[in-house]
């Protein structure tokens, strides 16, 4: 029986499209419809929207988790990020809490939907591939050049849902057919991790060649479509990603999980560092291309860095982006209540708040970390000569926007007088509201939009994650040859306003060698990315949980009843949870119940039914 699709005209295909991949697991229902699949695939104008609904659901399209542009409702608007000790959930019951509290696992992960929605779109990929013969070229439609532009995007799309359960999972079954009710694939068992990884690698290489070969025929715009830099830098993150402390265990890390027989579908069962030698081989060939270089042009007031996020077109920095379209929302998810109206919102909801514990990973303007005596950090104006990013991505006590000063201190427990008028009371409260990737030369009372180009890849990336690789490769970076390392955390450290790594460490007083170079780069990583959804696998990665996910704290403010002297004061705001098990996802065990071959990741229990 042939499969069928619903197609009514041209307009509806992109629709019609857009369900036939929804799945709720690897065990993905067979299409019906009323017109043949035979015909969709033969018309190269169907075969686009099919390929623009799997881009529609692009691991990482949003900040807030959930299936491509459809942020997951349970989240109430919360970020990946405030399931990290940069920030916290305004709500109480986000599932970000769920992570924070260490309430989840194999049956009520947060992120539980990843596994259906990613091979769900696995399956799509493997349906176009296993048509892509049938497309034929029409004049003024589509050329075979660009039919086969379409063959390496899917390539390349099935390369990232991959990676993307990899940084989840570790090893998964690798498919490369469509499934039915009846196939004996659907109890495939993982891979291993190392053999994950070089397919991974490996279609990538084969997405970069069909670009290259093709290039010179695609009059399109490729902005937010995968291309030949596109392939290579997924390939170099993924590899670095392979390359770090969780997947490729060094000596001095925990080794929790090394007497588990099953270690090798998670991990590398040993440490070879010339993992890291191959990241820094991919990472340096993006870099080499010539491609790309970071943002730095200025728009009103704002900084390059600023500007950049408030950019729809930023593909001189942006590799690969999701693009939205524009609108007003980021105004009314991140100002305080009441701040201020927001056109066609109404008042505002601040579901994210930066934590002090972000805050204070902000170096002084010279280098300088805040607590180093002679940094010129001034109590009583914390804020004042900080890393100008900080500045960027934060709203603290005394800010302004639009005329109006956040006020975000409170009154002594005794004093007749009101709080200041952005005082969280009832949710909770850090102190800070987020600022990045709000223009601050709009009104949003006024019919504005931000244009919403989210980065999933961008040059800052390869750049730190570059020098990442090579201190971890060589012994020193004194030997890392051009002082590459060095150069690479200068370019982004640059770009932000903040002084090079000699003149950092010399006003530090710290020593050039691998350690402090690798705590540098850590937080510099931090910094650069916060609320990019970064932070949430940087510390898994780089197994630093134990010790930066335990407790986050707000910064307290009291505002004396002569209106002018101001308290401030570090509080524990919440005890969190995190053990080393929690490095990755367990597999939810909806999959496992279906599929006797899974197994569990470590510290997950049950291992499996068998």
């Amino acid at each position: 029986m042939k499969t069928k699709y619903y197609i009514l005209s041209l307009c509806t295909a992109a629709a019609a499209f857009f369900s036939c991949t929804d799945a709720s697991s690897l065990l993905d229902r067979e299409d019906v419809g009323t017109l043949y699949e035979s015909d969709v695939f033969r018309n190269p104008a169907y075969a686009r929207y099919f390929v623009n609904d799997i881009y529609y659901h692009l691991p990482g399209a949003d900040w807030t988790p959930g299936t491509g542009y459809q942020p997951k409702s349970t989240w109430y608007g919360a970020y990946l990020e405030c399931a990290t000790d940069n920030a916290e959930a305004r709500r109480l019951d986000s599932d970000a809490q769920h992570f924070n509290e260490g309430n989840w696992n194999a049956e009520s992960m947060p992120l539980g939907d990843v596994w259906a929605n990613d091979y769900a779109q696995i399956r799509a990929c493997n349906k176009f591939l296993e048509n892509y013969e049938s497309i034929t070229p029409i004049s003024g439609v589509a050329s075979a050049e660009e039919i086969e532009y379409l063959r390496g995007q899917v390539i390349f799309l099935r390369a990232l849902f991959y990676a993307d359960l990899a940084k989840h999972f570790g090893g998964v079954p690798v498919v490369e057919k469509v499934l039915h009710f009846d196939s004996p694939e659907l109890q495939s068992s993982r891979w291993k991790f190392a053999d994950l990884v070089d397919y991974i690698v490996s279609q990538c290489d084969e997405a970069a060649a069909i670009f290259r070969e093709v290039e010179g025929a695609i009059t399109e715009d490729t902005f937010g479509r995968a291309n030949e830099g596109v392939a290579m830098s997924l390939k170099a993150q993924v590899l670095t990603m392979a390359a770090s402390p969780l997947f490729n265990r060094p000596a001095g890390y925990p080794q929790y999980d090394s007497g588990d027989p099953n270690v090798a579908l998670w991990r590398y069962p040993d440490y070879d560092p010339e993992r890291w030698r191959r990241a820094a081989d991919a990472l340096g060939a993006v870099i080499q291309s010539g491609k790309y270089s970071l943002w730095t042009s200025k728009s009103g007031t704002k900084t390059a860095y600023e500007t950049y996020f408030v950019t729809r077109d930023t593909r001189q920095e942006s590799i690969f982006s999701s693009l939205k379209g524009p609108d007003i929302t980021l105004y009314y998810s991140c100002l305080p209540f009441d701040f201020m109206l927001i056109n066609g919102k109404g008042s505002p909801v601040c579901y994210n708040l930066p934590t002090y514990d972000l805050v204070a990973s902000y170096e002084m303007a010279n280098g300088m970390l805040p607590e180093q005596e002679g940094s010129g950090y001034r109590p009583l104006h914390p804020f004042s000569g900080r890393d100008p990013r900080l500045e960027a991505t934060v709203w603290h006590d005394g800010s302004t926007f639009c005329g109006i000063e956040f006020q975000t201190w409170r009154r002594e427990t005794t004093s007749q007088k009101q709080n200041g008028k952005d005082y969280i009371t009832g949710y909770s409260r850090t102190g800070f509201f987020m600022k990045k990737f709000l223009d601050v030369d709009l009104n949003p009372n006024n019919k504005v939009t931000l244009p919403n180009s989210m980065p999933i890849i961008r040059y800052a990336d390869i750049l730190l994650m570059y020098a990442e690789a090579l201190n971890e490769y060589y012994d020193m970076p004194s030997a890392i040859p051009g002082d590459s390392a060095c150069w690479a955390i200068n370019q982004v450290r640059s770009r932000a306003g903040m002084p090079d790594v000699a003149e950092t460490f010399a006003n530090r007083g710290w020593t050039l060698d691998r350690d402090n170079l690798r705590k540098l780069i850590y937080n510099e990583r931090r910094v650069e990315f916060a609320f990019e959804n970064q932070r949430f696998w940087d510390v898994r990665r780089c197994m630093i949980g134990p010790e930066t996910q335990r407790a986050v704290h707000e910064l307290d403010i009291v505002l004396k009843d002569d209106d002018k002297t101001r308290i401030y004061t570090v509080k524990q705001m919440e005890k969190r949870s995190f053990e080393n098990y929690m490095n990755l996802m367990p597999i939810p065990q909806s999959e496992i119940n279906k599929n006797r071959n899974l197994v569990q990741n470590w510290g997950w229990a049950p291992a499996s039914l068998n």
